[in-house]
């Protein structure tokens, strides 16, 4: 294995070198606008630093283990990942299997995000079932709620195993596959899931009646005006109501008064202090 080489600082260096060649010929702001138009022409460069190779064909020759940690040296040694070690990784499918098989419990956090990405990148089959595997087993949070953005794209490929594991899954994680299920299309089974998700989570008003209004069946308008129609309701949790019931094609314009709302008090404080 090759020692990790920073290639984002060989860049920077290379910009540098460029400036300063280009000094009183070309204005600043020109040398930012090419900077895309560079970084492609730095690609192409041979370089001492390299062994003579370019960025581009650098890392040609190792396999997709070498190149998956390669990866995790750079982020264990908090040495900048360039897009070229990023791009040798995911050009060929051949890795996939390397990227798979490094993703486990006990990977820095930032390094599995990276691998996450990689496997959306590559079109991977068996992208879906590790994202899963991100929300159920025990990940962080945050890795939780980025599995959760990249399934929302692939929502209808899971909704069956979601359904299948929503009634025995811990209530932390049952909030993501739910929010996944709010971008399939339309399905009885997913409807009556949201509704009644809804409902059993009147402290989180705000992020069900969301999933409600994303999902856009105008079948769920009695269950949003029912709830919105609470005579205790809080301000913030009556304005994404009105959201989502507008969002599904209904309509409440009854009179509420808020003013002994905390919310309310404030946003219409700073209104006025605008005046």
């Amino acid at each position: 294995m090759k020692k990790i080489l920073d290639i984002d600082a060989l860049f920077d260096k290379y910009i540098s070198d460029y400036v300063y060649d280009n000094i009183g010929k070309v204005k600043p702001e020109e040398i930012e606008n090419k900077i895309p138009d560079l970084y492609v022409k730095f690609g192409d460069e041979k370089l001492e630093e390299l062994d003579g190779k370019t960025p581009n064909t650098y890392y040609k020759d190792f396999s997709g283990d070498e190149l998956v940690q390669m990866l995790k040296e750079h982020v264990e040694s908090g040495v900048s990942v360039s897009d070229f070690l990023c791009e040798a990784i995911t050009a060929s499918k051949d890795n996939e299997d390397a990227v798979c098989s490094a993703i486990n419990g006990d990977a820095p956090e930032e390094f599995t995000v990276y691998l996450m990405n990689m496997l959306g990148q590559m079109q991977s089959n068996r992208a879906k079932d590790k994202y899963l595997e991100f929300i159920l087993w025990d990940y962080s949070e945050g890795i939780r709620e980025l599995a959760t953005e990249l399934l929302c794209d692939m929502a209808d490929e899971v909704k069956e195993q979601i359904l299948l594991e929503l009634d025995g899954v811990q209530e932390e994680k049952k909030i993501n596959l739910v929010e996944i299920l709010s971008h399939c299309q339309k399905d009885d089974r997913v409807f009556n899931v949201l509704v009644d998700e809804f409902m059993a989570h009147k402290d989180k008003v705000q992020i069900y009646a969301g999933y409600l209004s994303k999902y856009g069946d105008e079948r769920a308008l009695p269950v949003l005006m029912e709830a919105i129609e609470q005579e205790k309701i809080s301000y913030a949790d009556f304005e994404e109501l009105r959201f989502a019931i507008e969002a599904l094609g209904g309509e409440y314009d009854k009179p509420r008064d808020f003013s002994a709302d905390k919310t309310y008090k404030k946003i219409f404080a700073k209104e006025n202090e605008k005046k």
